[in-house]
């Protein structure tokens, strides 16, 4: 495949899964049950510093872990999008309106190799453990940045149950992910 085909692939599943995303109705219940297999894994594997992310309307809602990892004491590092890159804060549970018109949090500068693991959004995630987020590359650009640190966080992607799927188109900048989370189960990957 040529790079602009893999191109041409990524963004014809990116409008099938936004469509999905805009005709689904998510339950209370199901946002519940995801933000405790969030929380389960931090209890699971004594996660003091995560990070995270504010959840987009349509997105996956992780904001009870958000707010149930504040009272159990796990730092939570946010990112807050800076010209073509991220910047990452200590979550104060403030929210301000960010460069590109959503909310992202607000807090002190943070490091994000502290993080034991980021749970990362996502449109899909593939068996083989290949991301595709929304194509501005910001995760991307940023995983890269951390894969030379010795002590590396897991990565999990957080998607819908159906976003799990065989394959998916990737490109050699893709950054993979160890895991998916959904509200129903946790898939760990080879790597």
């Amino acid at each position: 495949m040529t790079e602009s085909s893999v191109a041409e692939a990524k963004a014809l599943v990116r409008a099938e899964v936004r469509a999905a995303r805009s005709a689904r109705e998510t339950s209370a219940e199901e946002s519940t049950r995801l933000s405790e297999q969030l929380g389960q894994y931090c209890l699971d594997n004594k996660v003091t510093v995560a990070a995270a992310y504010l959840p987009l309307p349509g997105e996956p809602n992780i904001s009870e872990f958000l707010y149930w990892a504040k009272g159990n004491a796990i730092r939570l590092l946010m990112p807050v999008v800076t010209g073509q890159s991220l910047r990452w804060v200590e979550f104060d549970s403030e929210t301000r309106v960010g460069e590109l018109g959503f909310a992202e949090a607000s807090g002190k500068p943070a490091d994000l190799s502290a993080a034991e693991v980021i749970f990362l959004p996502a449109l899909s995630v593939d068996l083989a453990g290949n991301r595709l987020g929304q194509g501005k590359g910001f995760y991307d650009r940023c995983l890269q940045q951390l894969s030379s640190s010795k002590k590396r966080a897991k990565l999990v992607a957080v998607v819908f149950d159906e976003e799990v799927k065989l394959s998916l188109p990737t490109e050699a900048h893709d950054e993979k992910v160890d895991a998916a989370v959904t509200a129903s189960k946790f898939v760990w990957f080879r790597r």
